[in-house]
This record gives C-alpha cells, sequence and structure tokens, in this order.
C-alpha cells in the first residue's frame, strides 16, 4: 500500500454541501467544459486525523470532497494553480449544489452558537484549508471563551479540525476495478463496489440484460447447489452478494469455458427454498440438468414474493 502526499495548487476554496450530495460524472464535465480542466478520481486518503477526502485530480490541481465522520460535515475542497480556475471551479459547484460558503455558515452561528455549537466543524471547513476570514477568526474565539462548554469542546473540535485541513492530503492511490467477464456486466456499468449483475429485485441498475429462467429447489441450504456447480459441473465462481446483514445470498457461477452462461444460487428470508436462475447461451440445457440431477422445478418467471428481496 502507498500512501503519496499531494498538496495541490496555492489557491484554496471550498463550499460545504449536503452530506448527500457530492461529486458525480455530471459536476465534473461541467468543471471540464468551464475550465478546461478534466478531473479523474485520483485515491481517498484524509489530512491524518478527523476527516477523510476522496481525491480527483487535474495535472496539479485538485478537487476534494471532504468529510468530518464526527459531525457529518461535508466540502468540497478546491486546490488550483490559479486564481481562475479555483473561482471557476467554485462557481460550477455552486451552480449545481446547494451550498454553504463562510459569510453563511457565520450568520447562522451568530444568532444561534449556543444552540448548534457543532457546525463551527462546517464553518472551518468552508475556508477549505485556507486561513479564515477575521470575522471567522473572531466567532471562533468567542466560543473558545464561550460560558457553555458544550460550545467550548465544539470550538476545541473545530479548531482541531482547522488545524489538519492546512495540509497536503495523504492519498491511497484508487486501484482500478477489475474487468467483468461479459456475463456479468450489466447494461451499463455501475459505480459501485458490487458493479456486476444481480437477479435480486429493486436494483435495476444491475440487472441482467438478457432473458433469465428461474427454477426452485425443494432445499433451504444453498450449499447443495453449490457442490452442483462447483463439484459436479466444474463450474467457476465469479462473484458472491451475502454481506448486507439482511438474509439476501447470491453465488454466480459460470462455465469455464467462455463464461457463456451464467447460474446465480439465491436466497432470501422472505422467499421459502434456494431458487436458482440461468442466463446465458445453456440457459435451457443447464435447467434440464437441474431439474434430473437437484430435483429443481422450473418457473414462469421469478418465485412469488420476490419483490421482498429488494434491499
Amino acid at each position: 500500500m502507498t500512501i503519496q502526499t499531494l498538496a495541490g495548487g496555492p489557491y484554496r476554496c471550498a463550499l460545504v454541501i449536503r452530506p448527500t450530495d457530492g461529486v458525480d460524472d455530471d459536476l465534473l464535465t461541467e468543471i471540464a467544459d468551464a475550465t478546461g480542466l478534466n478531473f479523474a478520481l485520483y485515491g481517498h486518503g484524509g489530512f491524518g486525523g478527523e476527516s477523510t477526502a476522496t481525491v480527483y485530480t487535474a495535472g496539479d490541481d485538485l478537487l476534494m470532497e471532504v468529510v468530518c465522520d464526527e459531525t457529518d460535515a461535508k466540502a468540497l475542497f478546491v486546490r488550483a494553480r490559479s486564481a481562475e480556475h479555483a473561482a471557476a471551479i467554485r462557481n460550477v459547484i455552486a451552480a449545481r449544489r446547494p451550498f454553504w460558503n463562510e459569510p453563511t455558515l457565520r450568520a447562522r452561528l451568530e444568532e444561534n452558537l449556543h444552540e448548534q455549537p457543532r457546525a463551527l466543524v462546517a464553518l472551518l471547513m468552508a475556508t477549505g484549508g485556507a486561513p479564515p476570514e477575521p470575522e471567522t477568526a473572531e466567532l471562533l474565539q468567542r466560543a473558545l471563551d464561550h460560558d457553555a462548554e458544550e460550545v467550548r469542546n465544539a470550538a476545541e473540535y473545530a479548531r482541531l479540525v482547522a488545524t489538519e485541513l492546512v495540509h497536503p492530503v495523504l492519498v491511497q492511490k484508487a486501484q482500478p476495478k477489475p474487468e467483468l467477464e461479459p456475463i456479468l456486466r450489466p447494461a451499463r456499468p455501475v459505480d459501485d463496489e458490487r458493479h456486476w449483475i444481480t437477479v435480486r429485485a429493486g436494483v435495476p441498475e444491475r440487472a441482467v440484460p438478457r432473458p433469465v429462467t428461474w427454477l426452485r429447489t425443494p432445499f433451504d441450504d444453498p450449499d447443495e447447489a453449490v457442490f452442483w456447480a462447483a463439484a459436479r459441473a466444474c463450474w467457476i465462481l465469479l462473484a458472491v452478494d451475502d454481506r448486507d446483514g439482511t438474509g439476501w445470498h447470491e453465488e454466480i457461477f459460470s462455465e469455464p469455458r467462455g463464461y457463456r452462461t451464467a447460474l446465480h444460487i439465491v436466497r432470501h428470508p422472505a422467499v421459502d427454498k434456494v431458487h436458482l436462475a440461468l442466463h446465458g447461451d445453456a440457459a435451457d440445457t443447464t435447467a434440464t440438468e437441474l431439474v434430473r440431477d437437484l430435483g429443481a422445478e422450473v418457473l414462469a418467471g421469478p418465485p412469488a414474493g420476490w419483490e421482498r428481496t429488494a434491499p
């Protein structure tokens, strides 16, 4: 694992955004149109303590999605080689995202500092690691001297976060995802940890882009179907999904010569018995073998109640 230090350009700015917002392809495209800078994901890291960063680079310029885990405050940081680029990137973000800058956050805190002192973190994140405006520094000092312990503690924590954000970001470079076998690819690429197809309900972006043959087995444990696929048919395990805590279990096998057919072995508490889903060149012949060898029953489509397997 290699950690790199990226300083970015000397011109710094930031906008605080909603926790649910962030950098996406549309935002990067608009920034490219406005500035000629083609930002791409570089990696993930942080500033050595209280915050994490997803880092995008275009040459020496940085665009960072920075999150303080303790307060959920999120901001988009810009560190550019020129003031013009920094301003242009900031303007694109402001046009596409609800945002708060230093003056607006400060005005809110001036009125009710004692009610939401943790917002001091967002205020100092709005500096982007640049020196705060004098009014912000004065407000922070008032918070540090406040009568209420809660306000003083929040101010100390905000000062700690701000002290870290002045530094270059430490980044672990993102590794490219291994290319999926064609049989596992959705109709369009999915930007997610689980980027392969699934037969689970409620995940349309990862739906199988070809006809699917469904079968119901007579057993509750997927191990029998797994044994058939791995030991009897000598198929290869390509993907597993069983980590979301809902009881969903899906294993995807494919025949080793060309990966032209896929077998999904699936189980969920909402539907009794293990079910199988086949697609690809040999779906029909494989279904016949599963009926013969495992006593499976071919269905007209997904089993009744399958919609309850949705995440």
